[in-house]
């Protein structure tokens, strides 16, 4: 018997069952790629706004150092002048705002000051700004630390240098440290930039954990659900369901009835290929019940309370 048309038609059937496989998985992977996009995109938006939170909390914090390291100085500044190190002024018992490590930082920027501050010429220091404080250093030091701490050195050496003399052999002018008279403005001004501070750093911990949840999803993505087990089917279903049977067609067309294994072997082919798609397609389409298992938990658990 000529079984020709009988592979063409398992072929046939084999070849549609693999197109709708093939299309599954391709509207599958483009809506896979579809969702990495919108994920990377989503990821990208929150570098963003977290680099840009990130900078203005590291600006307010420095900006509140400065002026925690600057109240320091103005209650040390005869130490600061004297040279002393800051294992003799910062005292732990005191509660510095600042920890060891970072005033050390501040401190020896504030004794690199004083130093050129004493090295000042005749000429250097007559030249002086509004503020008392010499133009050359008013030019250099623009941070608020750093020209406050020239303030307070002035101040302090011009005072000792009146303790000396009735007049200042080193300044001209008389120094007024109106600095260490803080007005209330200032102290508003460093509860406000905290709050603003503190609320930056919230939202900074709201966008890191955003981006581990959208990390978690990308992760997720790279090995999606069932698209490796349907590439495998749709491999095997080409080999056994379509170049299996014509192969056979054509080799030989014609078998006797006591030759009908091979007939049979691709018949029973076809249908252990149907039977693995779809058991395939009803483990993609089942769906745990997440509300039921959730109300089974919190009863187990108030169970368990009792």
């Amino acid at each position: 018997m000529d079984y020709s048309s009988f592979f063409y038609s398992i072929a046939g059937c084999s070849a549609t069952i693999i197109a709708i496989i093939g299309g599954f998985i391709a509207s599958k992977l483009i809506s896979i790629s579809a969702d990495r996009d919108n994920i990377l995109d989503k990821i990208k938006e929150i570098n963003d706004e977290l680099n840009m939170k990130t900078k203005q909390h590291d600006d307010i914090v420095e900006k509140l150092d400065d002026d925690d390291a600057l109240d320091f100085v103005r209650d040390n500044v005869s130490m600061l002048v004297d040279h002393r190190s800051i294992d003799i002024v910062y005292k732990p018992e005191e509660k510095p705002k600042l920890d060891y490590f970072k005033m050390e930082r501040y401190w020896l920027r504030a004794l690199k000051i004083c130093k050129e501050i004493l090295d000042l010429n005749e000429e250097q220091v007559s030249e002086v700004n509004s503020d008392k404080v010499p133009v050359v250093l008013a030019k250099k030091y623009t941070n608020e630390f750093d020209y406050g701490v020239c303030k307070k050195v002035l101040f302090e050496i011009e005072k000792r240098a009146k303790k000396r003399s009735a007049n200042s052999l080193l300044f001209s002018a008389s120094l007024i440290d109106v600095g260490d008279i803080v007005p209330q403005t200032a102290g508003l001004w460093y509860h406000e930039k905290a709050g603003e501070a503190e609320k930056l750093e919230l939202r900074i911990e709201e966008l890191k954990f955003e981006k581990s949840q959208y990390e978690e999803k990308k992760r997720e993505i790279k090995k999606p659900k069932g698209m490796k087990s349907g590439l495998i089917i749709f491999i095997i279903f080409s080999i056994l369901g379509v170049f299996f049977p014509l192969v056979c067609a054509l080799i030989d067309c014609t078998y006797n009835y006591s030759c009908l294994f091979v007939p049979i072997i691709s018949l029973g082919l076809f249908v252990i290929c149907v039977l693995v798609t779809f058991i395939y397609l009803a483990m993609l389409l089942s769906w745990k019940d997440v509300d039921k298992e959730e109300n089974n938990h919190e009863s187990s658990g108030s169970e368990s309370e009792l």
